[in-house]
């Protein structure tokens, strides 16, 4: 019985330690999604399937719609176009509805 709670508290301890790694910079290569009409996710495919990267700050001038992502230059991303993101990890959902999802803050986006 102590070996158990000994074990179970490891497997805990290194949960959190792993989940607290979550943070860093990263750049991303994927495809511009929309769900439920607040949630802007860009799918990036991987060798296993595809992750999911929900854009939670988006740079200054961007601002997206039911139609993608409007740029500065009043270009438009549209929903299913390839893009490049760059910006800051964070393991923490910031809406229920978005749960799920890697986040990101990004600063950069080709």
């Amino acid at each position: 019985m102590r070996t158990l709670r000994l074990a179970a508290c490891v497997a805990i301890s290194a949960t959190i330690v792993v989940s607290g790694c979550a943070s860093g910079t990263a750049t991303i290569t994927g495809t511009l999604e929309g769900a439920d009409g607040h949630c802007l996710y860009v799918h990036v495919p991987q060798g296993n399937g595809t992750d999911t990267y929900w854009l939670r700050h988006l740079p200054p001038d961007y601002v997206a719609d039911a139609d993608g992502l409007a740029r500065p230059d009043g270009s438009l991303i549209r929903m299913g176009d390839s893009l490049i993101v760059s910006g800051a990890l964070s393991s923490v959902p910031f809406d229920r509805q978005c749960a799920g999802a890697h986040t990101l803050d990004a600063t950069s986006i080709k």
